[in-house]
């Protein structure tokens, strides 16, 4: 398991409203990544890509499109070139 956090900024559409996230990547005890976001200083949402390709939250009260949204925007910062 990773013990240094991986940090990354976002721009995600949130209830019609360009919005710049800080996103965290954290672990699962078992290693499994999952991502937590903040707006400012608050933490709107937690995400993880599941094994079947979608993404989920874990917790927080977004729809799902813009769960899909900000996961595809992650997806982008987390994939090698």
């Amino acid at each position: 398991m990773s013990t240094t956090p991986i940090n990354f900024y976002i721009i995600a559409e949130i209830d019609q409203l360009e919005t710049r996230l800080k996103v965290t990547q954290l672990e699962t005890t078992d290693g499994v990544p999952y991502y937590s976001c903040h707006d400012k200083e608050t933490e709107i949402t937690q995400l993880r890509n599941e094994t079947y390709g979608k993404w989920e939250q874990l917790w927080g009260k977004l729809d799902s499109k813009t769960i899909q949204d900000i996961g595809s925007k992650i997806e982008e910062k987390i994939t090698p070139p």
